[in-house]
């Protein structure tokens, strides 16, 4: 069976097989192209109609789909894809101020606390979005909304290097993984009479565990 490499898709350097025809996310990024096309042929054909019909109530059907059904479905395709998209590492290394970021992340020779998950695969994917977002709805969302945040200040250049963490460092994020894992409950770091405080945040994971990222800061 013949196989080939997944290049710069979602599971990057995993081995597909034969007859692979692309992710969830390619494919509906594909049909919400499609169909915006699609929606341009059919206003095309309404404005003909219009114009050269002296019956215009098939002009009329093909605007309710022009202008109401289609635009809907790709506005749906659109606003599901970008933000899904947001969480991927790639997104995050769209920002100049990032870069150095992912680019640690991303190197096999880091000890920082984000490589050393990302090359182990501690995180299958969106390793930057699961560690930076807080468990449940209100997480997500809130995660997603600092993130269009920081677009804004990428847009409009108001932010500062080094980049610093808004707020400290939630143990919340780590224990979400790692909390009653054999190897977190066992290990010699974390005593049974520290383990409550982990929980409670009144100690931190990072006063251990840190650095968690060692980027070499770029310029603005």
């Amino acid at each position: 069976m013949s196989l080939a490499w997944a290049a710069g898709a979602p599971g990057e350097g995993v081995i597909l097989p034969a007859g692979w025809i692309g992710t969830t996310e390619q494919w509906a990024q594909g049909l919400g192209i499609a169909l915006a096309l699609l929606n341009l042929v059919v206003l095309a054909l309404a404005w003909r109609r219009l114009r050269r019909a002296d019956d215009t109530r098939p002009a009329h059907a093909l605007l309710f789909i022009g202008l109401l059904v289609l635009p809907i479905v790709v506005i749906f395709f659109g606003y599901s894809q970008g933000m899904t998209g947001m969480e991927a590492v790639r997104a995050c290394g769209g920002c100049h101020a990032m870069t150095t970021h992912v680019a640690d992340l991303q190197d096999p020779a880091s000890e920082s606390l984000a490589a050393v998950h990302f090359k182990n695969r501690y995180i299958r994917t969106d390793q930057c979005y699961t560690c930076h977002s807080d468990y449940g709805l209100l997480g997500t969302f809130s995660a997603k909304i600092d993130g269009l945040r920081h677009v804004v200040h990428h847009v409009a250049g108001s932010y500062t290097v080094p980049i610093k963490i808004a707020h400290p460092y939630s143990n919340i994020r780590c224990l979400t993984c790692h909390a009653g894992s054999q190897k977190f409950m066992k290990s010699d770091g974390h005593p049974a009479e520290l383990q409550p405080q982990l929980v409670l945040g009144q100690e931190s994971c990072l006063t251990c565990h840190a650095p968690a990222h060692t980027p070499k800061e770029a310029k603005r």
